[in-house]
């Protein structure tokens, strides 16, 4: 069965050095915890299996309000507010996969591996979204000791401003081996105005680079869903 559990992580040397670093909390993720509107079901249901993504974990770090490393067009003081200064400057996401990911024997399916760099993306924004943050809850609101040093970041709020991928840029520099954890790490660039630009990596055991990605996100206008925009074919 699926484990979003931190000691599975913590068993494998390279992660808990990654693990132990203070600069980072691991918080609960949507992997393996289907919505009741259905929303992101591919992530929280379809992937999470024993024989696709078996084991998910992941963490934030705070920016540095001093130098986060975060840039602003000159026109973003007087364009739109939708889209504030980050408040968490990376997310590194812990997975291990099984062969149902499989494109080549032991190799991940390239379209696997820009639908998770994808969804990454999408936490680190959603995490930057959230206006309040819950000390040791986990996922399903019991009191479980494995989430006592975590902190549950709200993946929705009412209300919100949606945000939509708009471009995904992948670059495949090696092939992404299934069987073992790897790591997928992404940061905001910059923002202008309603648009976030995004990148990420997926990395091996030594740090070595897979895939790298690139990405382009979209604050929909105010009083617009993206549920709307894509029925309607608005203009982002």
């Amino acid at each position: 069965m699926p484990t979003t559990d931190p000691a599975y992580f913590r068993a494998v040397p390279w992660c808990a050095a990654l693990l132990s670093d203070p600069e980072y909390i691991v918080v609960p993720s949507r992997f393996g915890r289907p919505m009741k509107d259905g929303r992101g079901e591919f992530f929280t249901k379809t992937l999470a299996t024993d024989t696709t993504i078996t084991a998910c974990i992941c963490q934030t770090r705070r920016a540095d309000r001093n130098n986060n490393g975060h840039q602003n067009s000159a026109a973003e003081t007087t364009a739109t507010a939708s889209v504030p200064q980050p408040t968490v400057s990376e997310v590194r996401a812990f997975l291990s996969t099984g062969p149902g990911v499989n494109g080549h024997p032991g190799i991940a399916h390239g379209g696997f591996v820009a639908a998770i760099i994808d969804e990454i993306m999408g936490f680190l924004i959603n995490s930057n979204r959230a206006t309040t943050e819950t000390a040791g809850i986990p996922p399903d609101g019991s009191a479980n000791p494995a989430y006592a040093d975590q902190q549950a970041v709200p993946m929705t709020e009412p209300g919100a401003i949606s945000i939509m991928t708009a471009e995904l840029t992948t670059k495949y520099r090696r092939p992404v081996p299934t069987g073992v954890p790897l790591l997928v790490r992404t940061w905001i660039e910059k923002t202008e105005g309603r648009k976030i630009f995004v990148r990420a990596t997926v990395e091996a055991e030594d740090r070595q680079i897979l895939t790298e990605g690139v990405g382009l996100f979209v604050a929909l206008k105010p009083g617009t869903r993206a549920s709307t925009a894509r029925k309607t074919n608005a203009k982002l």
